[in-house]
C-alpha cells in the first residue's frame, strides 16, 4: 500500500465525519456536488449499503450475546388454570373394633369421603435459577462476546473494502474522462488534418488516395470517442454504487489523475498492513470464541445444579376443599449419563474449527505479505512506466507537430502525418494507463 493509500485508509473516522457533513451539504446544494477522493470515501462510509449490512450484523451478534446472558437470570413464570373433575376419588372406611365393654359386640365403623372436588383451581408463581452449569453458560456467553468483537472487526474490514472500491471507482472516472479527452483531441486533430488534405485535394495538390486515408482515419477515431464517453458513464455508475450516492445528485470530481512518485520501504509497508488489516483481529477473536464454545459444549457432559421454588394457591388442597397457600423450594442436580455423544461431538467440532482458524491466520499473514510485495512491485513498475511514457508522450507530441508542419510545407507525406497522430494518441493513452496503475497500486 502506497503512502497516499495509507493516509486515506488511516483516516477513516475523519472521512466518516466528512461524509456526514458532505451529506448535509448535499441536501442543501442546488449545484453539482464537488467531490475529492477523500470526500467520496467519507460519503461512502456513511451511505454505503455494504457498511449498513455489516453494522446490522453487529446488532445481531449483540442480541445473540444477550440471549446467552439471559440463562444467568432467573426464570419466573405464572401458572393459572381450572380443571373439572367428573369422577372424584372417594375413600371408603369399613372396619370393626372391639367393644370397650367386656363381652359387648364389636363396633362397626363405616364412612365414605370424597377426596377433592369437581372444580379444581390453581394459581402458582414459579422460580427457576441456574446455580451451576459446569461452564456451559459462562463459556457460551464469553464466546458470544468475542463474536461481537469479531463482527466489529468485520465491519472495519468492510469499511476498508468500501474505501478501496470507492477510491478505485473514483480513479476509474478520472481515467475514463482523461481517455475521452485524448480521443476527442485525436478526433479534432484527424478532422483538422482531413480539412487540410481536402483543401490540398481541391487545389489539385493532393491525390484521391491521400483524401481517402484522411477520411478513413477520422472514421476510425469517431467510434473511439463514443466508446470513451460511454466509459465515463459506466465509471460514474460504479462510483455511485460504491459510494451509495443517488442518481439524482450531480457530482464533479476535483482531484486529478496526476501523481508524484514516492519512496517505498517494503518492510514498513508490511508492518503498516499488519497494523491496518482488521482480518487478523477477526481471526483472533473468532479462534478464541470457538475455543470457548468447545468448553461450553464440554459442560454439557458435566453436572448442572438448579434452584426451583414455587408459591401459590390451590383449591382443593388434598382433602381440604378450600384455598390453601402452598410454598416449595428445592435444589436439584442433573448428571448427564448419555446424550448420544452430542456434547462430545460438539466439543470436538468446536476444537476443530478453532484449529482451522489458527491455520487460516497463518495463511492470512502469508497472503498479506504476498499482497504487499505485489503492490510494491506494481508501484515500482508503474513509477518506471510513468517516467518513460511521459518522455515518450513528449517525443510523440513533438513528432506530430513536426509532421503537421512538414506536411503543410510539402516535406512530409499524408501517411507520415497519420502515423504520427496514431503514435501520439497511443503514447498519451500509455501514459494515462501508467498513472492509473500507479494510483491504483497506492490504494492497495
Amino acid at each position: 500500500m502506497g503512502m497516499r493509500g495509507k493516509r486515506l485508509l488511516a483516516s477513516l473516522p475523519v472521512l466518516i465525519l466528512s461524509g456526514f457533513l458532505g451529506s448535509v451539504a448535499e441536501a442543501q446544494a442546488t449545484e453539482p456536488l464537488q467531490w475529492s477522493v477523500k470526500q467520496a470515501i467519507g460519503y461512502a462510509l456513511v451511505h454505503s449499503p455494504d457498511v449498513a449490512v455489516a453494522h446490522s450484523r453487529i446488532t445481531e451478534k449483540e442480541e445473540a450475546k444477550g440471549e446467552v446472558f439471559s440463562k444467568f437470570l432467573p426464570d419466573l413464570s405464572i401458572d393459572a388454570g381450572y380443571r373439572y373433575l367428573d369422577n372424584i376419588p372417594r375413600i371408603e372406611t369399613d372396619i370393626q373394633v372391639d367393644s370397650p365393654v367386656p363381652g359387648g359386640p364389636p363396633i362397626a365403623l363405616q364412612d365414605s369421603r370424597e377426596i377433592g372436588a369437581n372444580d379444581n383451581w390453581l394459581a402458582r408463581l414459579s422460580l427457576k435459577q441456574l446455580l451451576f452449569a459446569s461452564g456451559r453458560v459462562y463459556y457460551a456467553h464469553r464466546a458470544a462476546g468475542k463474536q461481537v468483537e469479531a463482527t466489529r472487526q468485520e465491519e472495519e474490514t468492510t469499511k476498508l473494502g468500501v474505501a478501496r472500491q470507492t477510491a478505485q471507482a473514483y480513479l476509474s472516472v478520472l481515467i475514463a474522462d482523461a481517455v475521452s479527452d485524448v480521443q476527442r483531441e485525436a478526433l479534432s486533430t484527424a478532422q483538422a488534418h482531413l480539412e487540410q488534405v481536402q483543401n490540398r485535394y481541391d487545389a489539385g495538390v493532393a491525390n484521391r488516395l491521400e483524401l481517402l486515408r484522411a477520411q478513413v482515419e477520422v472514421s476510425n477515431v469517431e467510434p473511439r470517442v463514443i466508446e470513451a464517453e460511454q466509459g465515463i458513464e459506466t465509471a460514474f455508475i460504479l462510483l455511485r454504487r460504491a459510494s451509495g450516492l443517488g442518481r439524482e445528485v450531480e457530482i464533479e470530481l476535483t482531484d486529478s489523475l496526476e501523481a508524484e512518485v514516492e519512496p517505498i520501504d517494503e518492510e514498513k509497508e508490511l508492518e503498516h498492513a499488519r497494523a491496518m488489516r482488521p482480518e487478523f483481529k477477526v481471526l483472533e477473536y473468532s479462534q478464541s470464541a470457538t475455543e470457548d464454545l468447545a468448553l461450553a459444549k464440554r459442560g454439557g457432559m458435566l453436572p448442572m445444579m438448579q434452584l426451583t421454588s414455587t408459591f401459590g394457591y390451590e383449591k382443593p388442597y388434598f382433602a381440604v376443599n378450600d384455598w390453601e397457600q402452598v410454598f416449595t423450594v428445592g435444589v436439584g442436580i442433573q448428571v448427564p449419563l448419555f446424550d448420544g455423544l452430542e456434547s462430545y461431538r460438539g466439543m470436538r467440532c468446536a476444537r476443530a474449527a478453532a484449529e482451522t482458524l489458527t491455520l487460516a491466520a497463518v495463511q492470512t499473514h502469508a497472503n498479506v505479505r504476498t499482497e504487499v510485495r505485489t503492490a510494491v512491485l506494481a508501484l515500482r513498475e508503474a513509477a518506471v512506466r510513468m517516467n518513460s511514457t511521459k518522455d515518450n508522450k513528449d517525443r510523440a507530441d513533438q513528432m506530430l507537430d513536426i509532421s503537421k508542419h512538414s506536411y503543410a510545407a510539402g516535406a512530409a507525406t499524408n501517411v507520415e502525418v497519420i502515423d504520427a497522430q496514431l503514435a501520439a494518441t497511443t503514447a498519451r493513452l500509455e501514459h494515462l494507463k501508467a498513472l492509473f496503475d500507479y494510483r491504483n497500486a497506492q490504494i492497495h
